[in-house]
């Protein structure tokens, strides 16, 4: 069995190494459309004006374009971790922050758009935004620009496009001021809002680590050439993106007039509930992972909690306030900074571990504090005269715990243990954060994809309680087996007296 752990360990701790042949491009597709997301009619299928354009330049440099999901507030950290090539997902290098990181030419320019309302008459362009509560996206351009120019504004900062426009559409904002290709493809995907202005100009890069100046250089050349045979003028048609601040771009290349496209056909929605069934195996596949990060997880807990819980009782005093010290430590620090120091921060000191083992090792030792004090309270229900009956004949200390303690112990143990496992369950959502598509993660990108919260949530929810629904029945047959077990002991040692 142990054998078994450590190749599983050892599996999927080994990484795709870096290879010249392929191009690992990140991005962030939660709520990405235009640039980077699912289609709507088939959201296992990854489109966008973004993806078309980095495939190209995969082409022309001799790669194959490989995609790498990541949130876009860590996709910098992710690129100095080396998960990945290059970022491409509305860069603007003015606004990115990060170390070491080198921004290619531009591939495509546009302003901020200011949406409102349809039936808004009242503000008609940014000046008419004093004293109205305006959503931006978090540590984005346009909030700086609202907050340079309008004293008397209130930006309000969103995670994503989607819940800013949501807030803007049920009337708790008064306007959305976002990148003009993402408002346009709200605007005409949602109905019932419009734009009325257009502010600034933002120039899209695709962003390289510093140590990667030749992959720069070759991404220059490529993005050079779309620009001279037409193919970056043709993709921007494609996906209906023409604005005037990208004619001024691709004119001071020599290129022509932006010719308007018929639409995007990825904008359509797909019909009802046909959609459920053809992302079913995406789902079931993020389930799969989301399932596998639980088992491990807690398997690494039980391990280091029993660890714990046995040296802050068993070893000498000086040892046991180290334990305590690990346990209070671990419950009192939030999972998601654990989770960022295991994977952004222990590379600074020469400790690199890939996604899942990162995802497993921080779920595992966060949980081993609860696990702890649970394998804790149930060794202190066992009657003391267990051990000293056991020490008299002439067990160890370790074979008494093992042989005694433990088995009775863990009749207490086995229901919070179950509420843990079900917790963590739930709390593995977080690993999304680095890099890892599990199923809430999912659940996000497609209800972001086809502004369909309501039939996914309900969709996801029910996998989450059929997933968790067999460990509980589990535990209560091997709680129910147990307790029998503990009668049959004590019939048997009252009938002897």
């Amino acid at each position: 069995m142990k054998k078994i752990f450590f190749a599983v360990f050892f599996f999927i701790g080994c990484g795709l190494a870096a290879d010249d042949s392929i191009l690992r491009w990140a991005a962030d597709t939660d709520s990405g459309a235009p640039n980077v997301f699912y289609a709507d009619e088939k959201l296992s299928e990854l489109v966008g004006f973004e993806k078309d354009i980095i495939e190209r330049v995969a082409e022309l440099i001799g790669r194959k374009a490989v995609f790498y999901q990541n949130d876009y507030d860590v996709l910098i950290p992710g690129l100095q971790r080396d998960l990945y090539d290059v970022v491409i997902n509305g860069m603007i290098p003015d606004a990115v922050t990060g170390d070491g990181v080198l921004f290619s030419e531009p591939y495509y320019a546009c302003g901020l758009a200011l949406v409102v309302r349809s039936d808004d008459d009242k503000i008609m362009s940014v000046l008419d935004c004093n004293g109205a509560v305006v959503g931006v996206l978090r540590n984005a351009k346009s909030e700086a620009i609202l907050v340079n120019n309008l004293k008397k504004i209130k930006p309000t900062g969103y995670p994503n496009e989607y819940c800013a426009i949501s807030d803007l559409k049920d009337r708790r904002v008064d306007a959305v001021l976002l990148d003009w290709q993402i408002a346009t493809y709200y605007v005409g995907k949602i109905g019932n809002l419009k734009i009325v202005d257009e502010v600034g100009e933002s120039r899209y890069s695709i962003v390289v680590i510093d140590k990667n100046r030749q992959l720069m250089n070759e991404i220059n050349g490529a993005i050079a050439t779309m620009k001279r045979d037409g193919t970056l003028e043709k993709i921007i048609s494609k996906w209906n993106l023409h604005n005037l601040n990208c004619q001024k771009l691709l004119s001071a290349a020599g290129m022509g007039t932006l010719s308007p496209a018929a639409g995007n056909e990825n904008s359509k929605i797909s019909k009802p509930y046909t959609k459920y069934i053809e992302t079913l195996p995406l789902f079931l596949k993020a389930a799969c992972i989301t399932l596998m990060l639980s088992i491990l997880g807690m398997g690494v807990a039980i391990v280091l909690g029993l660890c714990l819980a046995i040296t802050r009782l068993y070893a000498p005093k000086w040892i046991g306030f180290i334990a305590i010290s690990i346990i209070e430590f671990l419950r009192g620090t939030p999972l998601v900074i654990q989770l960022f120091f295991v994977f952004y921060g222990l590379p600074r000191i020469g400790i690199t571990l890939s996604p899942i083992v990162a995802g497993v090792f921080t779920l595992g030792i966060n949980y081993s504090s609860y696990e702890a004090e649970n394998f804790r309270a149930g060794m202190f229900s066992v009657p003391h005269g267990q051990m000293e009956a056991a020490r008299a004949l002439g067990m160890s200390q370790w074979q008494s715990l093992r042989h005694v303690i433990l088995p009775q112990a863990f009749t207490f143990i086995l229901p919070p243990l179950t509420n843990d496992f079900i917790a963590l369950l739930k709390d593995s959502s977080l690993v999304s954060l680095i890099t890892i598509v599990e199923l809430t993660k999912t659940y996000s990108l497609a209800a972001s994809t086809t502004l369909d919260f309501f039939g996914f949530g309900v969709m996801v929810a029910i996998i989450y309680f059929i997933i968790g629904l067999p460990f509980v029945r589990l535990a209560r047959l091997a709680e129910y087996r147990l307790r029998l077990e503990k009668r049959a002991y004590s019939a048997r040692k009252a009938k002897k007296t």
